[in-house]
């Protein structure tokens, strides 16, 4: 062979043993971010719920209490937690179930307002609209005004809210429906006098926006 061809083989010997071991499965490097990542991603995941605090419940009808963390620190919903929240609700012997994202909208609300303790005032009531089908539930945050909550809630999708506001009520009902639908009434308890609906420009495109994880803390 002549000078120059074994120069040449000599050369491309050299690049396709280097080209090999840059891509070879057995790089360090390579290793090590693999094992990495998916060492990482379950904290990841898991790391919104796991620093939530319990939240006090208790309710207008009722003097029992209780911590009540709705979530799990891998943000599943904590059954349990769920049921003695139900349990609180309800007004009639019986606990009835609430629909999850009343539920999850709730707790929101309750730790946008740092921890604020939630008082319920009434969840299930029979033949009574959407509290009838466990849709909905009147509530307050103690330390929070009812005009202050309501309108936080208004920027929830697919909610429907409304604000009590008589000296004598001083609640929010809180439901989940679509579209959303916002009112205020001034009436005293048991009194339908002065509801009124409050306009809302962007319901229509915050409610198509909404996915599932917008519901969480």
């Amino acid at each position: 062979m002549l000078p120059s061809a074994r120069l040449f083989a000599a050369c491309l010997s050299l690049v396709v043993a280097r080209d090999v071991s840059a891509r070879s499965p057995g790089s360090p490097r390579l290793c090590i971010e693999t094992l990495l990542t998916a060492a990482d991603r379950p904290a990841r995941v898991a790391a919104w719920a796991a620093h939530l605090d319990g939240i006090e419940v208790g309710s207008t009808s009722s003097p029992e209490t209780a911590v009540v963390r709705l979530y799990e620190a891998d943000g599943d919903i904590d059954e349990a937690a769920r049921a003695t929240f139900e349990r609180i609700a309800a007004r009639d012997v019986e606990p009835h179930p609430l629909a999850i994202r009343v539920e999850q909208l709730v707790f929101k609300a309750a730790y946008h307002f740092k921890n604020a303790p939630i008082v319920v005032v009434s969840g299930w009531r029979a033949n009574a609209a959407r509290h009838g089908t466990a849709e909905a539930i009147d509530f307050k945050l103690r330390g929070v005004p009812a005009r202050t909550l309501a309108a936080y809630l208004r920027e929830q999708p697919r909610v429907g809210v409304g604000v009590y506001t008589h000296p004598r009520t001083q609640f929010v009902h809180l439901d989940v429906r679509e579209p959303s639908f916002h009112w205020i009434d001034g009436s005293p308890p048991g009194k339908r006098w002065h509801e009124a609906q409050l306009g809302d420009r962007t319901c229509a495109k915050r409610d198509a926006s909404w996915i599932p994880e917008m519901d969480l803390p």
